[in-house]
């Protein structure tokens, strides 16, 4: 309680007096107090959750001086009692070992009096007061008892004697033979028993969380081990051939903000948008047949097309509508070319071979794998539209650079008259097309030079990836009456496999044929290779050296960036190997014809819970190709992606991190590389070798304690 008074001491009513805590986590109530008529003016306090000091402060706004309350928490009874280590452990040459015990009250803080010890067999050791071990004989062992008010707990101490294993009392010995994965282990203790010298092997925690943006800390103290020298990891570039054109590097912000527009409208629209097309006869549903065709445009025609990429529906601002030419019609494609793009582009010609290529490659083979895609407007075919328009959405100077897009506005209906279709989208153009880049050798589009063979090869790599998001988007729409379109990291997933299976039909290659480096021999692969797989493989590199923090699945909707995309595409392709019932093609038409998304369509597509496969998957990352004798499960059958990276191993190093494990005390505050943080789906590589008929046993804790639900560990050998 305060006293408000004026300058003669005389009370004062009806001020507002501020309590404000400044130390400690308190609360006060009310915040705010009105002085009454004896100018008093109060509030509650009660102390906060942590011991020690607490303080409030009450003001008056326009007065100078302040009141301060102080009082002191102090900790409540002990509930608990915390011990670290588990167990301890003295190895020969070691006499004495630390235990730290603490009693907590309920809100964590530290209770006195401190705890007390008592040793179970005072002829093995003793522990002073302060939590000393002294080993007096060895080969036995022992519990010592803390007691803190009421609470007990006990650590087992094992004094070791010479010859005895590391891993006595604790974890059974397991030895493995070249190429040998042990799964589901002890997550608190590992033991491995050396069965040759120099062998290696590697430590594999996976983190199987069921919340997938969760991550939690993770600790590995080995004892008995021998550290492999390892070089430091880095990321290597893809080892391929002189490309057959100068790299570009895609930009995938601009299709990242358009699929999350198209996410946030699609539920408020796909009724309306439904309605529309069911009155129009339903193009590929059941009244198909009443459908009018709409005639297809000629060669010389002239369309207008919005080309805004950032507005979804919004009526087309200035410049957003383009003028079009239409510069070939072939069996699937209408191929249109801005009237304003810059000279020197391509030929009708060439533009009718890019047509004639979506006719006989890509659309067979994205039908094939995803289904047939709409065709709202009637007329049998899809857009290619090149226009500069994409050209201008590459800022100057950038690095990077938009390649095309896909935008699922043109899937809406234009129509304004009929409300009964729900809101209308004006920047709709009413059709299945593209939006793709065009040759500037002089850089009149804000100084960035392209190729017409530049655009020739990666445009029919865009347009195999935009494919599948036109297919998805328009059957979730019009054909699955889905809720919403797909999860970003799944649909991404899903159009970089639309590039493989590209890959696969141009290079005529199969499928489990593990692809090596001496595949780059082959004209025919590395065109096929440049067009169609080399920005999986970097996306993939880039994952590699992060397989810690990133994984498959995204950590929310959204989240599709260049580390997921390479995941998921890697555990697509795997888990396609990896069917044991129904064909490859049938798998992706499951997960492209439902009306689930994210996990839950994963989980029906393979017809159980990913979390195993994934786990296997993990381990696939590190042991593919990397040893002899290896469980088919945790090989990935397609790509020998660990030759193919580093040219048979002759000139650069495979860009997977791994960690290496050494004996000593752990010193996470430091930087110790054997303390790290898993995310959800993330997998750690901790290589370690052990001396021919010894034990090595590897001790995992998070903080201090017991590892999280959902660490799931295994042990591998590589050579």
């Amino acid at each position: 309680m305060v006293k408000v008074t004026d300058a003669s001491g005389n009370p004062v009513a009806g001020t507002s007096v501020g309590f404000i805590v400044t130390v400690g986590n308190g609360t006060v109530v009310p915040r705010v107090a009105i002085s009454d008529a004896n100018g008093q003016a109060s509030a509650g306090w009660t102390l906060g959750t942590v011991a020690g000091a607490n303080q409030v402060l009450a003001t008056v706004t326009g007065v100078p001086n302040t009141v301060t309350f102080v009082a002191t928490g102090t900790a409540g009874p002990s509930t608990t009692l915390s011990l670290s280590p588990s167990s301890a452990r003295l190895f020969p040459g070691t006499d004495t070992a630390r235990i730290t015990a603490r009693g907590m009250d309920s809100f964590g803080n530290v209770v006195s009096p401190v705890p007390t010890f008592v040793v179970r067999d005072p002829t093995l050791v003793t522990i002073d007061a302060n939590g000393l071990v002294h080993a007096l004989r060895r080969g036995s062992a022992t519990y010592v008892v803390a007691t803190s008010e009421t609470k007990t707990d006990s650590v087992l101490v094992i004094v070791l004697a010479t010859g005895q294993s590391a891993c006595t009392g604790v974890a059974t010995p397991i030895t493995l033979a070249v190429g040998q994965v042990v799964t589901n282990l002890g997550p608190s203790a590992v033991c491995v028993h050396g069965a040759a010298d120099g062998a290696e092997y590697a430590l594999v925690p996976y983190y199987n969380a069921a919340v997938v943006s969760a991550t939690t800390a993770l600790e590995v103290l080995p004892q008995g081990t021998i550290p492999l020298a390892l070089t430091a990891a880095s990321i290597a570039a893809s080892k391929q051939p002189a490309p057959l054109v100068p790299t570009l590097i895609p930009d995938y912000s601009l299709e990242a903000r358009m699929q999350a527009q198209a996410r946030a409208e699609f539920p408020s629209r796909m009724a309306g948008a439904r309605a529309w097309m069911a009155s129009r006869g339903g193009v590929r549903r059941a009244a198909a047949a009443t459908a009018v065709a709409v005639a297809v445009p000629a060669v010389g025609d002239l369309l207008h097309l919005n080309a805004n990429a950032s507005n979804f529906c919004a009526v087309p601002g200035p410049g957003d509508v383009r003028v079009g030419r239409v510069a070939a019609v072939t069996d699937k494609a209408i191929v249109v070319t801005d009237t304003a793009n810059p000279s020197g582009g391509f030929t009708d010609e060439e533009l009718r071979s890019i047509g004639v290529t979506f006719d006989t490659l890509v659309d067979p083979v994205d039908r094939a794998a995803f289904g047939d895609p709409t065709d709202i407007d009637n007329n049998g075919h899809v857009i290619l539209f090149f226009t500069r328009a994409v050209n201008e959405l590459t800022a100057p100077g950038s690095s990077s650079i938009t390649l095309g897009f896909f935008y699922e506005r043109d899937l809406h209906p234009l129509d304004t008259t009929l409300p009964s279709f729900g809101t209308p989208c004006p920047g709709s153009n009413v059709g299945e097309m593209f939006y793709l880049l065009v040759p500037d050798t002089g850089g009149v589009v804000n100084g960035k030079k392209i190729t017409k063979t530049q655009v020739v090869t990666f445009t029919n790599g865009t347009v195999a990836h935009e494919y599948q998001h036109l297919i998805n988007a328009s059957r979730r729409l019009y054909i699955n009456d889905a809720p919403n379109l797909e999860e970003r990291w799944l649909d991404e997933g899903l159009a970089h496999e639309a590039e493989e299976l590209n890959f696969f039909a141009a290079s005529h290659r199969n499928r489990k044929t593990n692809i090596d480096a001496s595949a780059f021999n082959d004209p025919v692969f590395n065109a096929a290779y440049n067009t169609f797989q080399l920005n999986n493989s970097k996306r993939y590199q880039t994952y590699l050296a992060v397989t810690e923090r990133q994984a498959p699945v995204g950590s929310d909707p959204s989240d599709d960036d260049l580390q997921t995309r390479g995941a998921i595409w890697n555990y697509l392709r795997y888990s396609a190997d990896h069917l044991t019932t129904g064909t490859e093609n049938a798998f992706w038409q499951k997960l492209v014809n439902t009306t689930t998304t994210g996990l839950a369509n994963l989980t029906a597509a393979l017809g159980t819970a990913p979390n195993s496969s994934m786990r296997d998957w993990a381990i696939s990352v590190f042991l593919d190709d990397n040893s002899t004798g290896v469980d088919p499960r945790f090989l990935e059958p397609s790509w020998n992606l660990r030759n193919l990276f580093t040219n048979n191993g002759t000139s650069l190093a495979f860009p997977l991190f791994t960690r290496t494990l050494f004996d000593g005390p752990l010193t996470c505050s430091t930087g110790d590389t054997r303390c790290l943080t898993l995310a959800a789906g993330g997998v750690s590589f901790m290589r370690f070798n052990v001396a021919s008929g010894s034990d090595a046993l590897l001790t995992l804790t998070s903080n201090g304690g017991p590892v999280a639900t959902g660490i799931q560990v295994a042990v591998v050998r590589v050579k």
